[in-house]
């Protein structure tokens, strides 16, 4: 395939984003990806679990690895810092909020860049979740998984220990998991979290904000702690109770989403934006890599752009499928199919009420 004058824009510098530049890049494209927020993210986010060494070197050979990013446990900013220095200096566009595809069915689609079109012969929408280049490719949505993370970030110099436990009321589990991590500026941080069963009418719908919002301990709901409390040991509620006096406290509900394609015409889907899964499977980050590496192996073995389109699309809507399947039966234990989502508000009047009754 002749790869010469290709000109590609890529829609969100997170992971995935980057990723795909980087391949693209070093394949000949001509690769410019725009990035809503006015900075990057070398300093923001919060801990990965791993990541695959092997198909990092595959984006990026040439880039020399922190050490700490091949623990479990690293920060999201290094990652994204490694990424981003392997590309060429400004293709990477910040403060540009990508909004609409004008001519979306065109062989030469163009975005509105600071007043100005702009034709490219492939979008890439590497922009979340909440993407809006989702809706020139497909019509699914994201869907409440009946479950939300309660997340945090705590110095260690806060407290000396993760919180640790789980219980299963009415047959849905509620567990409480973290480790520690180096972030930004050298900090050492817990990454914990409490995953919780939560009526959909609880949770807000997903924004395209994808920075973890801070809330102070006056947001958090008034049955939190006390129901922390009946459901984990006493460091565990101790932990809880200086996250909300020192760190940052916010529930994220779990979207789950899946597709039947990720391609349409000359714009694709990549990451969080062509599927979506829970935190538990701990994928997200690893998934949009692998769309990446998918997508420069679809342009190396194509004879043309729409050929290797159709490649990167029938494995990446497979892979979807699976990532979604795994998401659902990570599901099965916080939020079972069929059951009815409780609010914690309730269960906790009920385990108060039943614990009232045991004292009489």
């Amino acid at each position: 395939m002749n790869i010469q004058n290709i000109k590609v824009a890529i829609v969100g510098s997170s992971i995935g984003g980057l990723s795909a530049a980087n391949v693209l890049n070093r394949l000949g494209f001509e690769v410019t990806v725009f990035e809503a927020f006015s900075e990057g993210f070398h300093n923001r986010g919060g801990a990965l679990g791993s990541v695959d060494i092997q198909l990092l070197q595959t984006i990026l050979p040439t880039g020399t690895i922190q050490k700490r990013i091949g623990n479990h446990g690293h920060f999201y900013g290094d990652l994204w810092q490694y990424l981003y220095e392997g590309l060429p200096k400004y293709s990477v566009k910040f403060g540009v909020d990508i909004q609409e595809i004008q001519n979306p069915e065109s062989l030469k689609p163009r975005l509105k860049i600071e007043g100005t079109l702009q034709e490219f012969d492939l979008i890439i929408g590497a922009d979340g979740g909440k993407s809006t280049i989702r809706k020139y490719v497909s019509d699914a949505v994201p869907q409440y998984a009946g479950y939300t993370l309660w997340r945090t970030l705590l110095s260690t110099d806060k407290i000396g220990h993760p919180p640790n436990g789980s219980k299963t009321i009415n047959g849905i589990r509620y567990g409480t998991l973290g480790f520690p991590f180096i972030g930004a500026n050298q900090e050492s941080l817990w990454n914990c979290g409490v995953y919780m069963a939560m009526p959909e009418s609880e949770v807000e719908k997903p924004t395209r904000n994808r920075q973890v919002s801070t809330q102070n301990f006056k947001q958090i709901p008034d049955w939190f702690l006390p129901f922390i409390e009946h459901l984990f040991d006493k460091p565990t509620l101790k932990f809880w109770k200086t996250a909300i006096q020192h760190g940052k406290v916010s529930p994220h509900p779990v979207w789950e989403f899946v597709t039947a394609k990720v391609v349409q015409n000359r714009i694709l889907l990549l990451g969080d934006a062509a599927h979506m899964a829970s935190p538990r499977t701990g994928a997200g980050a690893y998934s949009a890599m692998v769309d990446a590496v998918v997508l420069e192996t679809a342009f190396k073995q194509g004879e043309n752009i729409d050929e290797s389109l159709k490649m990167y699309n029938k494995s990446t809507v497979n892979r979807g499928r699976e990532l979604y399947n795994h998401s659902r039966k990570s599901a099965s234990y916080s939020a079972p199919d069929k059951r009815k989502i409780v609010s914690p508000k309730v269960i906790l009047e009920r385990l108060q009420s039943q614990q009232t009754l045991n004292m009489k």
